[in-house]
């Protein structure tokens, strides 16, 4: 009887490691290679500046996800990328969809791979990107009625990046405003690119604050935005 635990308990594990080999051949992975990496780089482009920000996925089903935000005049684009993936050790393996196979590099936290930020973009950059964990990260919009409906539109970027716009639907000149953010508890604070700081509430699928809706009006004033 013992003979027999123990012949059961080899075939067990050769089944085990069987079943390993044939998921590995699926491309999945483990879970500690799996999450949201974020990223992002300056370039020179449309007459001027323009910053990308933007974050890969890598999915436990072996796909990824890549989105990409920049702001543009008074539009923030958007770009997404999606593709399968392989780890073999250190070596990160990415295929775009319709597209080859590129080569990469991925470390505990964070990984190096060529990032197509835009549709627009020429070549692709290589780009490090950091195992991050943000859940407030995303794209948040608020439509606002008044005498000019004004199209409001928060970017909360996954490194902790904020970008606002506050359209018109006249000619009036639009709200562009950026800078920093910090969320703990659902409260979020906002630092501006010149220092001032102001705060909010985030919740579940919204974020309320004081923000700019008007440059006539000059002041801030609280707005709800959903994502």
């Amino acid at each position: 009887m013992r003979h027999w635990q123990r012949g059961s308990k080899l075939a067990l594990l050769g089944m085990v490691l069987a079943a390993a080999v044939f998921f590995a051949s699926l491309g999945l992975v483990s879970a500690a290679e799996t999450g949201v990496y974020a990223g992002g780089h300056t370039t020179t482009g449309m007459g001027g500046m323009i910053n990308y920000t933007y974050s890969l996925e890598l999915k436990a089903d072996g796909s990824y996800e890549l989105k990409s935000y920049f702001v543009l005049g008074d539009t923030l684009y958007d770009f997404v990328e999606t593709g399968t993936y392989q780890v073999a050790g250190s070596q990160l393996t990415i295929v775009p969809e319709g597209e080859e196979a590129l080569e990469g590099v991925i470390s505990d936290g964070s990984i190096t791979v060529p990032v197509k930020p835009s549709q627009m973009a020429r070549e692709r950059t290589e780009s490090t990107l950091v195992l991050t964990d943000n859940p407030v990260a995303g794209v948040y919009r608020a439509t606002l009625q008044g005498p000019v409906t004004v199209e409001a539109t928060l970017y909360l970027s996954h490194r902790g990046d904020y970008f606002y716009l506050a359209v018109p639907g006249n000619d009036a000149e639009h709200v562009y405003e950026e800078g920093s953010y910090t969320a703990q508890a659902g409260e979020i604070v906002f630092t501006t690119r010149d220092g001032q700081t102001f705060t909010g509430k985030a919740g579940e699928n919204t974020v309320s604050a004081p923000f700019l809706v008007s440059k006539v009006m000059g002041m801030r004033v609280e707005i709800e935005l959903a994502r």
